[in-house]
């Protein structure tokens, strides 16, 4: 008798039930992304799932064959299966999805560097931001600049992005607004929520100017000031979530396949640093006030790899430094 059941079949269409859901997208996408077996707890931190959310995920992906479990108790883990027909194919899957999006961010960073007149800042807001667009809502780009410099800047950042076909090639639609001090003073939603920093500091520097001591940055002993306070937090972070430096790598070594020989430098000492340092030693260069220290900490190449919880977490320990 034939079963009327609509169901796929687990081994002609194992994708079905591995992708069935934007649940097993979010915990597969973490699982690629650390490269070792997490806890559930990790899980729950890194997701917005709920806590029986997490299980029910993890049970079914193992049912599906990609996850297994390692350990019991307090001490189990869920981790990718390697030996699994589709990992490799998963994994370029996922990998791809992430170099698109770091290129996309990379290809703007570029553009504002090539600019004549640089803005104080440039951020990502809105939807975007906050990762609640869809596809086809406009990423709202805000360059932060002089009163008398700004209109100039934005005109010519827009001129350029038509220019190079970022549009085009990424199949995005990128909206850039000029704005002020005075403009993020009355227009809060500018900033409010998450950010994506594309140039400069986050844009709260300019509305906190004087946040534990710090004055307003506007010169270069301000950013040093600032900078060697983010970096106390980023080794911290690097402590808490240690597979952000093999990340960081393989990041470095696919801008320094990209970009001319002129900008490799500091991507190339950044690799070596992250290579040779032990955690101990690379949270005290960090910290260190030496010139070379001082000198890399204005390009920390670690940002555009992280996720969108470790972004949060960033921000919620840097507000907890500076009193924010």
């Amino acid at each position: 008798m034939k079963n009327n059941r609509k169901q796929d079949s687990a081994v002609k269409y194992p994708l079905s039930a591995i992708l069935g859901s934007r649940g097993h997208l979010v915990v597969l996408r973490e699982l690629f992304r650390s490269g070792n077996p997490v806890s559930h707890s990790e899980l729950l931190e890194r997701t917005d799932l709920s806590r029986q959310g997490v299980y029910d995920v993890t049970k079914r992906l193992t049912e599906t064959g990609v996850a297994a479990y390692s350990g019991s108790g307090r001490q189990q883990l869920i981790g990718l299966r390697k030996d699994f027909p589709l990992y490799d194919s998963l994994n370029q899957l996922f990998s791809s999805e992430l170099k698109v999006y770091e290129n996309f961010l990379e290809t703007l960073k570029q553009i504002i560097g090539g600019l004549g007149k640089k803005p104080e800042s440039v951020w990502i807001f809105g939807d975007a931001a906050l990762g609640y667009d869809e596809y086809g809502d406009p990423i709202q780009l805000a360059v932060l600049g002089k009163l008398k410099e700004i209109d100039d800047i934005t005109r010519e950042f827009r001129e350029k992005i038509m220019v190079e076909k970022v549009e085009h090639y990424f199949d995005v639609t990128i909206d850039v607004r000029g704005v002020t001090i005075a403009d993020l003073e009355a227009r809060p939603f500018l900033t409010e929520g998450a950010v994506i920093r594309l140039w400069g500091l986050d844009p709260d520097n300019y509305l906190n100017p004087q946040t534990n001591g710090f004055a307003a940055v506007h010169g270069h002993q301000d950013f040093d000031e600032r900078s060697l306070a983010e970096s106390e937090v980023w080794s911290e972070l690097l402590k808490s979530n240690p597979e952000i430096i093999p990340r960081t790598i393989r990041y470095l070594e696919s801008r320094i396949r990209e970009i001319s020989n002129g900008e490799k430098s500091e991507l190339l000492e950044w690799k070596h640093l992250l290579r040779n340092c032990s955690p101990q030693r690379l949270k005290k260069f960090l910290t260190s006030d030496s010139e070379r220290a001082t000198r890399l900490r204005q390009s920390l190449p670690f940002w555009p790899v992280l996720t969108e919880h470790e972004q949060k977490k960033f921000k919620i320990m840097i507000g907890e430094l500076l009193n924010i």
